[in-house]
């Protein structure tokens, strides 16, 4: 471990900060001393002798080489805290003993059960009742979603309503009697609101525009 995540000054969370501050000063100091330069070079001869002009340069250049270190550093500092975030997910759920075959395992069975218990139409359906059915905890139950969907419980169990919603809105909706909020309840919302947001989220379209879309 370096001498700068020993002390105090450059912990994690402030590292980045400080560093952000050094580059902003250095930028400035670098933006001041060019336009000295630029004034000494028109004025050479006139109160500006050629030795302090090089001088100036010559800190240009240092102060270009301390912002090109530090924008440099800045990235490495993100990129490790994108790692530590990688390891720190894949750490969560290594200590848990699910393994990968088995976490593969029970997503084959949580997909049929989705498929074809349809459990998604449940309105009150929770990541409990997901659990149980797979006959294990409900962190389990979370992991193997998270790892193997990428999604929140949520928005995997929305992903169904709807997919549920666009064959439903696309079976002659317009020649029937029912609303798209009929549709939405049918298919397991709640409300229209919360409908309306997966709904879009899912296709980036709106249910009206889908089904003009797909007249």
């Amino acid at each position: 471990m370096s001498f700068w995540e020993n002390t105090p000054l450059f912990t994690k969370s402030k590292i980045g900060l400080f560093t952000k501050r050094l580059f902003l000063l250095f930028s400035f100091l670098f933006f001041f001393s060019l336009l000295i330069t630029i004034y000494g070079w028109s004025n050479v001869g006139h109160g500006f002798s050629s030795i302090t002009l090089y001088a100036q340069i010559l800190q240009l250049i240092v102060y270009l080489v301390v912002i090109y270190l530090l924008f440099k550093n800045q990235k490495n500092i993100a990129l490790k805290d994108s790692n530590l975030s990688t390891c720190d997910k894949k750490d969560k759920y290594e200590k848990t003993g699910l393994s990968e075959s088995f976490s593969l395992e029970l997503k084959n069975k949580l997909e049929l059960l989705m498929n074809e218990e349809k459990l998604y139409l449940n309105h009150e359906l929770r990541l409990d009742d997901i659990a149980e059915l797979l006959d294990i905890s409900r962190h389990h139950a979370s992991q193997v979603i998270n790892e193997n969907f990428n999604l929140s419980f949520y928005d995997f169990v929305n992903s169904y309503r709807i997919e549920e919603a666009k064959n439903r809105l696309c079976s002659d909706f317009e020649s029937t009697s029912e609303s798209i909020s009929d549709i939405a309840y049918q298919c397991g919302f709640n409300n229209r609101v919360s409908f309306y947001k997966a709904f879009k989220k899912v296709t980036q379209v709106t249910p009206k525009e889908f089904v003009h879309a797909a007249a």
